[in-house]
């Protein structure tokens, strides 16, 4: 399952892990929509237990057949070949949601009188998750900001059992960049571990292991996916750390069903091209925002320029500026509101990385549930819309934000 060193990952995505050979000569990977796969003898399933269950290693040059879709398929095998050769890292884990992937990484590495250190912001979902069901289990989360050096976290560990840095960069919905290296340096110091929420760039503009990140984490949903027609998470990094989240998706049952991966593989084989047409017309669309007098500010990393808190960061981990922009209308929520029901290309919704272009107003939706003063503290305001830009036309996209605006 270690992916092919030989090639570049837009190569690994059309054909590593599958031989048709294997599959009657079928030039796709077939869909293995089962439950349960029959041994070939009773010794052949005991050594599969053996392995899966962690009562044996495998030896070298042993392949380990399958046992149970909730444990493992042929379809995951491949998806997530291509998708460690993407990141970069020694193999890779599918998870049926985003959610689901972050969960067994806090359940797998964290225990009560643990300290986390988070980036802010994050997706609500993560951060409620740390504040609600992980507090309440004794784990103890501190966030910092996008202009907080090595010693400032240093300050915040203090004498307490520090475990985990969990940055997430571009920041949702800000695009705050993290420096990578620093926290990677960090953690390694410490002996603790670091993961990089990657789902904003995708691994077509960042590859956070590259940057000394142990695990690298994706909303599968967004640009993987790419279509807005599955939910899956990802976690990428080094055999050890996948070995043991592995375990944990084995006892939970965060495993994602044979046909997630099937379509899963399907899109990553486009990813490259979707996110570079994606990331093209955002780029025009935020320089059109950028201009506009009904627009108080613009967040895309295409605008940074030299001396702009964040810019040296960018530059030195990042390939590409994204897809994802966000911007503060006039009039606060009201003027929000009046932009987002007057559009008709662009639609209202939560999500993002599709092909098509979605709106949301952060402040009453992903981020409901963080206090008002929290929210404006970290550019949160009751008029900052997140647009992430699909493959439409740009004109056409222009047009319609434009039309919308006049409203506002």
């Amino acid at each position: 399952m270690s992916r092919d060193q030989r090639h570049d990952p837009q190569t690994s995505s059309v054909g590593q892990g599958h031989n048709p050979s294997d599959h009657l000569g079928s030039l796709k990977v077939p869909l293995y929509d089962t439950s349960a796969f029959v041994f070939d003898t009773a010794e052949a399933g005991k050594r599969f237990f053996e392995v899966v269950y962690g009562g044996a290693a495998l030896e070298p040059g042993e392949e380990l057949g399958y046992i149970y879709s909730r444990l493992d398929s042929p379809n995951l095998r491949v998806l997530e070949s291509r998708l460690a050769s993407w990141e970069e890292t020694d193999d890779a884990l599918v998870f049926n949601s985003g959610m689901g992937a972050i969960s067994s990484l806090f359940l797998t590495f964290l225990r009560p009188g643990d300290l986390v250190l988070s980036s802010n912001p994050t997706y609500g979902g993560t951060a409620t998750l740390l504040k609600g069901l992980f507090t309440e289990l004794g784990v103890s989360t501190v966030r910092f900001g996008p202009s907080a050096g090595r010693d400032d976290l240093e300050g915040l560990i203090g004498d307490r059992r520090f475990r985990m840095v969990y940055v997430e960069t571009p920041a949702n919905p800000t695009n705050d960049i993290f420096d990578l290296e620093m926290v990677a340096a960090i953690t390694k110091a410490h002996d603790a571990i670091s993961v990089a929420d990657n789902t904003f760039l995708s691994p077509v503009w960042q590859r956070p292991a590259n940057h000394g990140v142990d695990l690298v984490l994706h909303s599968a949903t967004k640009y993987l996916g790419g279509h807005s027609d599955l939910t899956a998470g990802v976690i990428c990094g080094g055999a050890l750390l996948i070995d043991r989240l592995r375990h944990t998706r084995y006892e939970i049952g965060t495993t994602a069903q044979p046909a997630t991966a099937w379509l899963l593989t399907r899109s990553v084989e486009t990813l490259q091209i979707r996110v570079e047409r994606q990331t093209a017309t955002a780029t025009t669309v935020a320089a059109f925002l950028a201009e506009h007098p009904k627009v108080e500010r613009v967040n895309h990393l295409s605008l940074l320029s030299a001396g702009d808190p964040g810019y040296e960061i960018y530059k030195n981990q990042c390939r590409g500026p994204g897809a994802m922009i966000s911007f503060e209308v006039t009039g606060g929520e009201e003027g929000a509101f009046r932009l987002l029901d007057a559009m008709r290309v662009v639609r209202l919704a939560v999500s993002l990385g599709g092909t098509e272009s979605l709106a949301s107003h952060p402040w009453a939706m992903s981020h409901f549930l963080m206090p008002a003063e929290e929210k404006t503290a970290i550019g949160v305001t009751p008029g900052l819309i997140r647009l992430s830009i699909g493959v439409e036309a740009p004109e056409d996209l222009i047009a319609d934000l434009g039309q919308a605006l006049d409203r506002v």
